[in-house]
């Protein structure tokens, strides 16, 4: 028999919670929780006890990949890692658009607390800021890590964006970079208070989906049936 293909983020902070949907709905793996809690994962599949499924841990950002490309049939992930998969998708010149998998069929499994995506800078740039959303004349310099999703953001906004790709520590930006704001995730706000900026704007939660592959989902009746056991366990 076939073996579903379960794809869950590898990070501390996200792979026990993950699991534990799957546990909750009967997809159970002893193997995999005694992986749980440990400093590194060098182990990376696990088969679920009933040998039904197959875990794979996974970096998170990596997992609307997965999912999209049909290496493995369900996964779950954060908005900001899924939605930046699918509008930079939207650029490539290939088959694979980023839209080979869905996001809708289960609610926001909430595993990520009260994180969500902020506008944030020094208070004395929020006046300039406050004034690019009344003017198309002023350009607003973005940091951020999410460069897809922040040009979206400030072009339904109506301001026009300057928007700087950083890999880290965007805190620095409006002090050492010269921009103006940064667009991040932020969750208790500490990294931003210790770094002297202020929240302008909260822009969207960050929630936790699972998303499933389209082709999967017509080709393998079981899909749809853990699908069904999913929504029941989480509703």
């Amino acid at each position: 028999m076939r073996k579903i293909i379960i794809a869950i983020p590898k990070g501390k902070r996200l792979l026990g919670k993950s699991y534990e949907v799957f546990k909750k709905a009967g997809f159970s793996s002893k193997e995999l929780e005694g992986e749980i809690g440990q400093k590194e994962h060098k182990q990376l599949e696990f088969a679920s006890d009933d040998g039904a499924a197959l875990f794979l841990l996974v970096s998170i950002e990596d997992i609307p990949q997965y999912v999209d490309k049909n290496w493995a049939d369900i996964g779950i992930t954060a908005f900001d890692c899924y939605r930046e998969y699918e509008l930079a998708s939207e650029t490539l010149q290939h088959s694979l658009r980023g839209d080979n998998f869905t996001s809708d069929l289960l609610p926001d499994l909430r595993l990520c607390g009260e994180s969500r995506f902020c506008v944030a800078g020094r208070q004395e740039d929020r006046e300039f800021y406050e004034k690019c959303k009344q003017s198309d004349e002023k350009i607003l310099e973005v940091a951020t890590q999410h460069p897809n999703i922040t040009a979206k953001y400030f072009v339904k906004k109506g301001i026009v964006a300057d928007v700087i790709t950083v890999t880290g520590s965007s805190e620095l930006m409006p002090k050492h970079g010269g921009v103006d704001v940064i667009f991040d995730i932020v969750e208790t706000g500490r990294a931003l208070a210790e770094n002297g900026l202020v929240i302008f704007d909260e822009a969207m939660p960050i929630q936790t989906k699972i998303l499933v592959s389209k082709a999967a989902l017509k080709y393998d009746e079981n899909i749809g049936k853990m699908i069904g056991v999913l929504k029941d366990a989480i509703e």
